[in-house]
Order: C-alpha cells, then structure tokens, then sequence
C-alpha cells in the first residue's frame, strides 16, 4: 500500500526535491498513517516533514493526551512539531458559526502561521477515500452543483495523498504494524451531519442495497471530475472591464445553452471562493433574465450585482450613508473624502476622461458637496438647454442604489459636476487655458 502511495505521489507531483512539507496532525489513524506513507516516500524524494496539532479543548484530558501523543511521533521521527492550543467552541461562539467551520478557521491560520515560521510551501492533508464519499453525499443532500461533486481535491499548495485508500485499509495497516494510534470518540457521536452520513446512511445502504455501495460512489465521483474537465469553461469569453471592474455580460452568457450558464455562474463564484450550491446558482440564473438593476446578498459580505447587461460581485459596503453625506464646502484647491469618494480640485491645464473634469473655477472659488436632491438639473456639456438629473442617470444606466450616493460639485446653487456622469456646460475651461481640474476616484483606489 504504501508503493501504491509513492506512485501516486510521483505521479501526480504532490510532493518534489526541497519540498517542506507542513502534516496537519490530530493523532488519530489517518494523519499516523500519512506520517508512515511521507516517511516512506522519503526514500526515493529529498523533502522535509512538519508536523502541525492543534488541541481544541474541546475532550478534556483526552485533548491533552492528544498532544501529547502527536509531540512524541514528532520526537520519535526527528521531526519539528508544533501545537497550537484554541477553543473550537469560543471561536465558534465568537464568530456565530458552527463547529465544523471553527475548526477549519483555526486549522488553516494555524497552518498558515507554521508556513511562515519554517519557510514550508505545501500543507498534506490525511482525508482518505471515505472522507471523500461522505465529502459527496453531504454535498449531494445540501443541493451541490455537479463541481461540488468532484470529491475533495488538491487545492494550491495543499496535497492529499491518501485520498484513494479506504479507512478500513489504513486501520488494517497499522493494526497489522502494531503502529499506535489515538482515536476521537466524537466521531462515533451522529451531532454532525458528516458523522451521521457515516455512522447511519452510509452502513444502511450498504446493509439493505449494495455492500459495494462505496465503491460505486467513487466510480461517479471519478466520472464527474472527467465530465467537468471536458465541459471545462473559460470565464475570459464572457467578461468586459467597465468603470474600473471586471463583470460578465450578461447576453454572452445567455447565448449559451442552459447547463453551460450554470457552469458559467458555478466558475465565477468558486472565482470570490463562494459555495456554488444548485438554488443559489438558479437564482443568478433568473436574476439574468430579469429587468432592470437587482442586487443579490452572498455569503462572507459578498453582493451579485446586475446592471443593464452586466453583473458582478463585489464586497458589501460597510459604511452608512446616511451618516457620511451630510453636504461640505470646500474652498478651492482641496482634496476631500465623501461617501467612499476622493474628490480632489487643484489647477491644471489638462483632462482625459469622465472622471476628470477641467472647469473655468478658479483658486479660492468656494464650492458644495452633496448628494442629489429633488428636482436637480444641469445644462450637460454640448447642449443649450437643462436637463433633469434624475433622467441623466436613466440615460447613463446608473444603478438606482448608487444615484443617491454620487457627489455633486455645485457653486452658487448649481451643479457643475454630477461627478463621473456628467459635466456642466455653463463651467467648462475656456481653449487652451488653465482652469480648476476636478478629480474624482473611489477611497479604496487611493
């Protein structure tokens, strides 16, 4: 078995010459196992092994032992061992989430730490086949899209080398090796829904349908991550760069059949690292075939935006308008922060897109900030006449939740600027003279 492991480690490139690799460690057969099969591979691959335990508090003296147990493996092999001691629990409390998402929080900024103490640039993970199929049901019975069918994959710099052994094969392993081991009692506890999948679905199937039940889920997950590789798509072929951000257009997306949309979506939000489940992924799908400006919340502060023919995602903003637009005078030159906006006015002789403009203001000229209000209009550059704001914003399919934030730069009662949308005829520079230029730019880019 471990021959087998090495072959698949070579293979696959999981781990190469001057690797130093850091082994998320628990004590239990899993990570022991993969010690045994990273120390066996050593044999043919110069690379360098950690070892990483974290005590979550969580089983008392068995916790402690625990660690114990993983520092003396470390000992026994010649190996840097290093423990981080967290509650599972007040994480979890703190942060409003569940245990199993605690636990993955402190695992990976743990791992993330070690990394930057012993200059490592791989994490080895101990999942094993089981972890896998009980990965896919539980993803299966939460709605997953066909991606998050795939099993649990190698991602970036963490590897998985025992993810095709079943956990019957390694508890025989190192019972026939008379290897010692440490065993959780928690994960004979059906709580969690991963524990139940294992204790009680999975043994039911195979006791009233299929004993080779396991065995078949791996064959589909194996299909799946080849159909997914065949039907792979390209986010590139359907994003525009508009106003300074990436988005997708929406008719390119909509030219292509029904499965290959969801594909579409699926990518984009694995691209923000977003859980791409069926219901959400049909949302988007009907928020695309909808009129006008929509928002959609996610996950980790994230928003979906739709815009006309575009939709992209972005943080949420934080900060309450309500509090922040309250209106300013400003003498020129000045350089100001207002609702997330730099507004700067200083003089030049230049300008060179929607975001600047060179105004016939001059030093000491004071002007007003503030946000629209009713019945605002402005003579647009080029033209004889006014017009209303608010049509101005249809007209430039400004988003509805983003009109009542725009600054506007208005002197003696009229507006000069709807900043980024639109220029005032009546304060346009006199040719090839230097007036005030009026910069604008969002706080973020600064």
């Amino acid at each position: 078995m471990l021959d087998k492991i090495l072959k698949k480690i070579k293979n696959e490139k999981l781990i190469e010459d001057g690797d130093k690799i850091i082994l998320g460690f628990s004590g239990g057969p899993d990570s022991v196992f993969l010690l045994e099969a990273l120390n066996y591979a050593k044999k043919e691959i110069k690379f360098e092994i950690i070892l990483a335990h974290i005590n979550h508090l969580l089983r008392g003296n068995n916790s402690d032992t625990d660690e114990k147990f993983s520092v003396q493996c470390g000992e026994k092999f010649g190996i840097p061992t290093f423990v981080k001691r967290a509650s599972i629990e007040e994480i979890a409390k703190e942060k409003n989430i569940g245990l199993e998402e605690a636990g993955r929080i402190i695992r990976y900024d743990f791992f993330k730490e070690v990394s930057e103490k012993t200059s490592s640039n791989k994490i080895a993970i101990a999942h094993n086949l089981d972890d896998q199929i009980e990965n896919f049901l539980f993803r299966l019975i939460r709605g997953s899209s066909l991606e998050g069918l795939e099993g649990i994959p190698n991602r970036e710099n963490i590897i998985r080398p025992i993810n095709e052994i079943y956990k019957e094969e390694i508890l025989r392993f190192l019972d026939k090796n008379e290897i010692k081991y440490r065993i959780d009692e928690t994960n004979f506890e059906n709580d969690f829904t991963r524990n139940s999948i294992r204790l009680d679905l999975i043994p039911w199937i195979e006791k009233r349908y299929n004993r080779n039940f396991k065995d078949k889920i791996y064959g589909l997950i194996t299909e799946i991550k080849e159909a997914n590789e065949i039907l792979k798509v390209y986010l590139e072929r359907y994003e525009e760069f508009i106003d300074n951000k990436w988005t997708l257009n929406i008719e390119l997306i909509k030219s292509e059949k029904a499965y290959i949309q969801r594909k579409i979506i699926n990518e984009y939000l694995k691209k923000y690292k977003l859980e791409a489940s069926r219901e959400k992924i049909g949302n988007i799908i009907k928020l695309l075939n909808s009129n006008g400006s929509k928002t959609l919340k996610l996950e980790k502060n994230f928003v979906l935006k739709k815009q006309y023919k575009n939709i992209w995602i972005e943080k949420e903003k934080r900060y309450n308008l309500e509090h922040i637009s309250e209106p300013i005078i400003e003498k020129i030159p000045f350089k100001v922060n207002f609702n997330g906006y730099i507004i700067e006015a200083f003089e030049s002789d230049k300008s060179f897109n929607k975001y600047e403009f060179l105004t016939n203001l001059k030093i000491g000229d004071t002007v007003e900030i503030r946000t629209r209000k009713d019945g605002d209009k402005i003579k647009p550059l080029g033209m004889k006449s006014y017009k209303k704001l608010k049509e101005i914003f249809i007209n430039e399919k400004v988003p509805k939740d983003l009109r009542g934030e725009i600054p506007l730069v208005v002197k003696s009662n009229e507006i000069v600027w709807a900043s980024g949308v639109k220029k005032s005829e009546n304060f346009k520079s006199e040719k090839d003279k230097k007036g005030i230029k009026l910069i604008i730019r969002r706080q973020d880019e600064e």
